[in-house]
């Protein structure tokens, strides 16, 4: 083999490897930008690293935000209730009861009273105002008023001195029952039809019926005038008598003993 052909293919051996190394280089190179384009995408903030990094930033953000957003829930909730409770009395029995009617007159309830100490508590455990409370009570006793019967309408039934036979069937029903069934009677809406029934049980008992003597009293015990006229009526006597009517009389007539026994 001659020096020049030796020559000539070291030279292309030597190429081939020089070749071969910048294509290396080359590959090498492309591999490092694909990596890098692959690991950091364009849209990433310079600040982050990787998309992963910037997903947990943005979930501790988050996190922090409804933190932060149930504590101002939770001061604005018992802020409020703290200055709800500045108005709530300190006890059920407390509450005032400040009603008036439609006329603006003050509404009397007994201290007592089974339903209004039930609203005092409903009220407390509601945590209501004082005004809240009498708005509460104000529009329970109008509903109350309008499904029952006006006694404005049904004193006319009765004329001029219906005021008064009511007072007289009270009185009578306060002396005679006890006080679980005078609270019934009591708790019974005052109509004129009421009124006529019970003075009719007065006076199955004894009492005269409603007589005015004067422009203020009325006539509290049967005489012996009542008696004479009622054994008078035909009622009495006509066709055996009418049971009711003699029942009556014999009330009337063991008032009247009772009266000459304590005059006595």
């Amino acid at each position: 083999m001659s020096d020049e052909q030796t020559t000539q293919e070291s030279n292309e051996s030597t190429d081939t490897e020089v070749q071969s190394t910048i294509a290396n280089d080359t590959g090498e190179q492309n591999e490092v930008e694909q990596k890098d384009s692959t690991e950091r995408p364009e849209w990433l903030d310079a600040k982050f690293e990787t998309p992963e990094q910037l997903a947990n930033s943005y979930n501790q953000l988050q996190q922090k935000f409804h933190s932060r957003r149930d504590e101002i829930k939770a001061e604005l909730v018992d802020e409020l209730n703290e200055e709800a409770s500045k108005e709530v009395p300190v006890t059920p029995a407390d509450y005032k009861l400040e009603v008036q009617d439609e006329e603006g007159n003050n509404l009397d309830v007994p201290e007592d009273d089974t339903m209004l100490n039930w609203f005092r508590d409903k009220a407390h455990n509601m945590a209501l105002s004082q005004d809240e409370f009498s708005d509460f009570v104000s529009e329970y006793m109008t509903m109350q008023a309008q499904s029952g019967p006006d006694w404005n309408v049904e004193s006319e039934t009765l004329g001029e001195h219906a005021d008064r036979r009511l007072e007289r069937i009270d009185a009578w029903a306060n002396s005679v029952l006890g006080e679980p069934d005078y609270n019934t009677f009591a708790s019974i809406p005052a109509s004129a039809g009421m009124v006529k029934f019970f003075e009719s049980i007065m006076e199955l008992n004894g009492q005269p019926k409603f007589n005015m003597t004067s422009t203020t009293e009325f006539q509290e015990a049967v005489t012996k005038e009542d008696l004479q006229a009622a054994q008078r009526d035909e009622k009495y006597w006509k066709n055996g008598g009418d049971p009711v009517h003699i029942a009556k009389v014999r009330a009337m007539a063991s008032q009247l003993s009772r009266q000459r026994d304590r005059a006595s």
